[in-house]
């Protein structure tokens, strides 16, 4: 790993710096855990005990810290302390190792087109006629199935499968075991099934007992905008007829499914376990927290943000923030748990208003 100055860092976040700014550094830590040579990431006041206590001699520290008192040499002022952290992470991050040009183990075909620069890890499969734009990385193990287009500055990782037809496009960023392209989850039974009649009656008889499904096959296949990140052990369809659509600058966590035909837009941030329905519509910049399940056909409006674990079973208009199975506005959510939390104590109070009822009789 490089070291970089004080000056180095601070002019790279576009952030301010004190002390010796031509004190090197070899990498960051956490207040209570920084060695003598590693910038400690003390960004709010919280920190200034375990900082006080450490062997640290620069930080990055918050507004309006005192860093003499605090025993420092040298360090860099945090306006906004996650956004230099990110910073700071790009700057000190260890990069993977990948060859150069294509591993002699990867089998890519002749009708294929790559880019320049392009580097190709052991036993990974590139099918016919896909095309890879500048600069790509595909780790090993990795499959690209035929007619799909990778675009530049791509980093895929091991084990990650893409499928037909996908069009992936610029600074792709995808992490391992994820696949891009499935099958739908789209069946059919011959006559009106034991759903449908729930859905229309809400009751199941003998009469909609069905002895099989038949599959609606994918037609479509899986657009992705340029700028997306997708975590590891995703799985996002390929549409029926219509594409399954991720705009552009969107970032989906680990463990994610994306049912068929779904068209999410622009800079979404969708967390952990989110579950997508097929032919559901999201707007732009919305935010899904962990374990949010949407249900298929649902129309979600852009600015939107969503609680972990809620249920989104009717359409939501933008500007809402959600919360709650099923979801509902975020201030009637707590209203509501706020009720239901009360009633153990109205309970009893009706208990003993009945009781002196009772007695009075």
């Amino acid at each position: 790993m490089n070291n970089f100055t004080i000056k180095q860092i601070a002019d790279e976040l576009g952030a301010e710096a004190f002390g010796d700014l031509n004190l090197e550094i070899s990498g960051v830590n956490t207040p209570s855990k920084a060695s003598t040579n590693e910038l400690a990431l003390a960004m709010d006041p919280s920190y200034e005990e375990a900082l006080n206590s450490s062997d640290a001699i620069t930080a990055i520290v918050w507004p309006g810290a005192d860093w003499k008192k605090l025993g420092l040499s040298a360090g860099i002022i945090a306006p906004r302390s996650r956004y230099v952290l990110s910073g700071v992470t790009h700057l000190f991050e260890k990069k993977l190792e990948i060859i150069d040009g294509i591993d002699s183990s990867a089998i890519v075909s002749e009708s294929a087109i790559l880019g320049k620069n392009v580097s190709i890890g052991a036993f990974t499969i590139i099918g016919e006629r896909v095309k890879i734009g500048d600069n790509a990385k595909i780790f090993s193990h990795t499959t690209i199935s035929e007619d799909s287009i990778i675009g530049e500055n791509a980093l895929i990782y091991s084990g990650v499968r893409i499928g037909a037809r996908i069009r992936v496009g610029n600074n792709f960023i995808c992490q391992s075991n994820t696949v891009i392209g499935v099958d739908g989850f789209s069946y059919v039974t011959p006559k009106p099934g034991a759903v449908e009649e729930a859905k229309s009656t809400g009751k199941i008889t003998a009469s909609s007992r069905t002895e099989g499904f038949e599959r609606i096959n994918s037609l479509g296949t899986v657009i992705i905008g340029e700028n997306v990140e997708i975590g590891a052990n995703t799985a996002i369809d390929r549409g029926t007829i219509e594409n399954t659509i991720i705009g552009d600058g969107c970032k989906l966590d680990n463990l994610v499914h994306i049912g068929h035909n779904v068209n999410i837009g622009n800079t979404c941030l969708i967390c952990g376990q989110v579950g997508i329905a097929g032919s559901s519509i999201i707007g732009d910049r919305v935010v899904l927290g962990g374990q949010v399940g949407i249900a298929d056909h649902i129309s979600i409006g852009s600015d939107v943000i969503v609680a972990g674990k809620s249920g989104i079973s009717s359409n939501v208009p933008s500007g809402r923030v959600m919360m709650g199975n099923p979801a509902m506005r975020m201030d009637l959510n707590i209203e509501s748990y706020k009720a239901i939390r009360r009633l153990p104590r109205i309970l009893a109070k009706f208990t003993k208003i009945e009781e002196l009822i009772s007695k009075d009789k």
